[in-house]
């Protein structure tokens, strides 16, 4: 029986990646590298720390990161202050469909809890969670487990009784590391055939999650 679903937040439940790797495009345009699509998306869901050392990997270790997180972070706030933060289609059906059923829900993102709680309070769904975990409360950062044993523990449900929702490779590993299934909801970066297989399940949408989660069985 589940008892709680963690949530990803960007590329999960806010449609938020297009406007991210737009973001991270355009820092590395204006810091003069050639960031492009592929390495972009290699950032997709993983701590900060570890996207430091994919960029220092492919730009030198003299790359100013910093400059690039405050392009990033400024391109991303311009854009959403215009046009509002964009939730996935089918995510109100799902929230629904688990307060109908009294399963807890929470968040374990790679973002710091502060920027977390601003932006699905601007989506709107902030309230829907029992609990918030930011990149910035672990020690490491997915793929590594942390962020998803710390986010089952603030809610006081043993790990067994727990599935995770994810979109990125990153989350996947993580989740598989922390032991609990995950069901794979993937978006602007692809998974590979190898990761797919490592999930309890892939769905095309959301919507598809709120029809699974009723019968599930772990």
């Amino acid at each position: 029986m589940i008892k709680l679903v963690i949530f990803d937040m960007d590329g999960t439940m806010l449609d938020t990646e297009p406007t991210s790797l737009a973001a991270m495009m355009h820092a590395g345009k204006i810091l003069g590298v050639p960031l492009d699509k592929i390495i972009g998306e290699s950032l997709m869901g993983k701590a900060a720390s570890r996207c430091r050392e994919i960029l220092k990997a492919n730009f030198g270790d003299d790359f100013d990161t910093d400059a690039a997180f405050r392009l990033h972070v400024a391109y991303m706030d311009e854009v959403f202050e215009k046009n509002g933060v964009p939730v996935k289609s089918g995510i109100f059906e799902l929230l629904d469909k688990l307060d109908a059923l009294q399963i807890k829900k929470c968040v374990a993102t790679s973002t710091e809890k502060k920027r977390a709680i601003h932006k699905l309070e601007a989506a709107g769904i902030l309230h829907r969670f029992d609990t918030i975990t930011g990149g910035d409360e672990i020690a490491n950062g997915k793929p590594a487990p942390d962020i998803f044993l710390h986010a089952a523990a603030t809610c006081n449900i043993a790990a067994t009784d727990c599935i995770i929702i994810e979109d990125t490779e990153a989350g996947i590993l993580g989740a598989v590391a922390a032991k609990i299934p995950v069901i794979a909801v993937p978006d602007v970066a692809p998974l590979s055939d190898e990761i797919r297989a490592k999930a309890f399940a892939v769905c095309k949408d959301l919507h598809e999650v709120a029809e699974m989660i009723p019968s599930l069985k772990l």
